[in-house]
């Protein structure tokens, strides 16, 4: 027996696309995304047309009984800001000051604790910045982004649609 399965129409669709700010777009991914650990991503339920961010380990399977597009994702092994990017000039040499000053080859947290020592709202400032680079990298012509994401809807509609499958071109 087969099981039908109400989605939103495009129309509404693009209701939901057009009201996202970049923000909205990157934030759920970054919440819920784990350096190393968990692979954190956007998505809109096509059944709600909710957007939310799930995260996802290595060899975890996604859920199944759902079905979502990608809006945007950060993969567990990137990391999705440098440092560079992250400190204006003055802060960063205050930074490469601060990271020499401790003799420890490494300190995951040194960024947290410059951002600590400096009253930078790490987080805030780390959204922003995903936020600037995808309105810059996917959203500068809005229609083709649009088009992609209309695209996915449709993929995703038809039968035996997994959004996390790998097809040879995207290998």
């Amino acid at each position: 027996m087969e099981e039908i399965v109400e989605v939103i129409g495009v129309e509404h669709l693009k209701t939901v696309l057009s009201n996202l700010t970049p923000e909205d777009i990157v934030k759920p991914a970054y919440d819920n995304w784990l350096n190393g650990i968990k692979t954190g991503h956007t998505v809109l339920n096509l059944e709600t047309g909710n957007v939310y961010g799930i995260g996802i380990e290595l060899n975890q399977l996604p859920f199944v009984d759902e079905i979502y597009i990608e809006l945007y994702t950060i993969k567990s092994h990137e990391n999705p800001i440098d440092e560079r990017d992250f400190f204006s000039p003055r802060e960063y040499e205050e930074f490469l000051e601060f990271s020499s000053d401790d003799p420890c080859e490494y300190i995951p947290d040194i960024i947290t604790d410059f951002c600590e020592k400096k009253g930078i709202d790490e987080y805030e400032r780390s959204i922003g910045i995903l936020a600037y680079n995808f309105e810059k990298e996917h959203q500068s012509n809005y229609n083709i982004w649009e088009s992609k994401v209309i695209n996915k809807y449709y993929d995703a509609i038809y039968e035996d649609h997994n959004p996390f499958k790998f097809s040879q071109s995207s290998l």
